[in-house]
């Protein structure tokens, strides 16, 4: 197990997700955050083997990205605020690097 920054990202998202889970109003976007993030973290340490679309990865970002916007837009309290916006820029950083918008 290696400890680079696109790990410790999703790790980020992942412990953004459990915080989104416990205090925030709305359940949807912090549950759908939570399940991406922990399938992501599961992928990339091993655990878990998905045989899916090349594309995969792109539908998990994009997928948490909304998540995070989603659950920014419905944000009210500053602990909700700072793991919502943890969440929405993992997922925009993961995608624009699905799309090799990112080098």
């Amino acid at each position: 197990m290696h400890f680079n920054m696109a790990n410790l990202m999703i790790l980020a998202a992942l412990l953004a997700s459990f915080v989104l889970v416990f205090r925030a109003g709305e359940r949807v976007p912090a549950i759908l955050a939570l399940v991406v993030s922990a399938l992501e973290a599961l992928m990339v340490f091993g655990l878990l083997t998905i045989r899916g679309p090349a594309y995969l990865g792109l539908i998990l970002a994009a997928t948490l990205a909304v998540a995070g916007v989603w659950a920014l837009g419905r944000a009210g309290a500053k602990p909700v605020v700072t793991a919502a916006t943890v969440v929405a820029l993992v997922g925009v950083i993961q995608l624009l690097l699905a799309l090799e918008l990112l080098v």
